[in-house]
């Protein structure tokens, strides 16, 4: 069985001090304590769990339906939003991929890991409806003083086409983000997770 292994430091300085190598050997360590057989490395170095542009990330959420599970240190590797991760894991399980942090003990494949992720799942439902409720009453708001309402795509309708052709022949997130950015008209930066968000809401 193989496990697909994020790392990422979010400085320089940790590169410097290594903190990266912590990582992987940690997640090697555990790897030779488990049924697991073979591990792929995905990297983001130097990058923070905030940025749109973690290329390995992006790469791994293409890709992790192809692996028995996903391993990392903690779950503040994987990203610095709890939303965002959380919802991140319910979508690598929901494809009978596991999900594993080590440092919190955290396993997917047990009775009581898919009780938190089930968890996880109505509180995060209870928060996209706040969410929600916020923003109907903030667009009410600047409807009432004559503003714009909602947030400017990043690609027209044309090219959000052109995304939707490209996905369709296979072509990668991160891939396809390249060649927006490329476009006469595409914007100056856009990331991998940007596109499979506009692929996501149309599905």
């Amino acid at each position: 069985m193989t496990v697909a292994a994020y790392v990422r430091v979010s400085t320089q300085q940790q590169k410097d001090e290594g903190s990266h190598v912590n990582q992987r050997e940690e997640i090697e360590r555990w790897i030779q304590r488990s049924s697991y057989d073979d591990v792929d490395f995905f990297e983001d170095i130097a990058v923070s769990g905030q940025s749109d542009n973690r290329e390995a990330y992006a790469q791994l959420l293409e890709q992790y339906h192809a692996y028995d599970a996903i391993v990392v240190r903690e779950l503040s590797r994987f990203g610095r939003d709890p939303l965002t991760v959380l919802q991140d894991v319910e979508d690598i399980i929901e494809s009978e991929t596991e999900f594993v942090s080590i440092n919190e003990d955290f396993d997917t494949s047990t009775a009581m890991g898919r009780a938190f992720v089930r968890l996880v799942a109505v509180i995060n439902g209870m928060y996209a409806d706040l969410r929600r409720e916020q923003a109907i009453r903030a667009a009410e708001r600047r409807k009432e003083q004559g503003l714009e309402v909602g947030r400017p795509k990043k690609l027209d309708d044309a090219l959000i086409r052109e995304v939707h052709d490209l996905r369709d022949k296979g072509v990668s997130y991160a891939a396809i983000a390249r060649i927006m950015e490329s476009e006469p008209n595409g914007p100056e930066s856009i990331s991998g997770r940007t596109i499979q968000r506009y692929c996501r809401d149309s599905d």
